[in-house]
């Protein structure tokens, strides 16, 4: 049986493009131990309004922690930012035909007492592949070995996952070997994606929001739309 593995950077209610990259694999690395980015999508989701694309954004302590982790990063308990959430998705989604089958158990995990953006990042991550029914295996990046090179992390990993595929985006095959990873007869295939249209509300398709947006809209259609929006090569 081939066995592949991804590693994705983690990301709160994270995209499509995310979730292609998940359904594609058996094993997925949880990238905890890659730096901070404030300008990433680790800490804020993009969800669609009458006006125009929205950020929902979980408020972070910074301010003297460059170059922390995102294992590391701790959310502000001084903003109440869940409420505000959950108010921006009933505002926005509830004319949408999923948003009531959806919305207590999205609202009971926000209401939770998060002190971690990883956590709640996986949280709300698992919770959409639930949803959409992508089974895989989540493992933590810092419960693996510690290899700087990207090739050998690779292949490092790969053998203590169990796996023998990586799997990565397009373009991102520059920074990786694939002779470093066939030195233990593994492989790696290349994840071609295409962001596919999907019924939105508020006029005309907005690409590259969370995948909650497809989730609202689409329901048990998501699945669907999200494994057959990439080819392996």
């Amino acid at each position: 049986m081939d066995v592949k593995l991804t590693v994705v950077q983690p990301a709160y209610f994270p995209t499509i493009r995310t979730l292609s990259r998940i359904s594609s694999a058996d094993v997925v690395v949880w990238g905890e131990t890659f730096v901070y980015k404030r300008n990433a999508t680790i800490h804020r989701a993009r969800i669609k309004t009458a006006a125009g694309a929205h950020w929902l954004t979980i408020p972070v302590l910074t301010k003297g922690r460059r170059g922390q982790l995102i294992r590391d990063v701790e959310i502000d308990p001084t903003h109440h930012w869940q409420r505000s959430h959950i108010k921006s998705l009933r505002v926005n989604y509830r004319n949408t035909p999923y948003y009531f089958f959806l919305a207590e158990e999205i609202a009971g995990l926000l209401r939770q007492k998060w002190r971690s953006l990883n956590d709640v990042a996986l949280e709300s991550t698992k919770f959409l592949c639930a949803k959409m029914g992508l089974p895989c295996r989540f493992v933590k990046s810092g419960d693996l070995p510690v290899v700087q090179d990207r090739s050998e992390r690779v292949r490092q990993w790969l053998r203590s996952c169990g796996c023998e595929t990586y799997v990565i985006e397009k373009d991102d095959e520059k920074y990786i070997d694939p002779r470093v990873i066939e030195k233990d007869g593994g492989r790696m295939l290349s994840l071609d994606f295409t962001h596919l249209n999907y019924h939105q509300s508020f006029g005309a398709f907005v690409a590259d929001l969370s995948a909650l947006d497809l989730l609202f809209n689409e329901g048990e259609m998501s699945e669907s739309i999200v494994r057959t929006s990439h080819q392996l090569r």
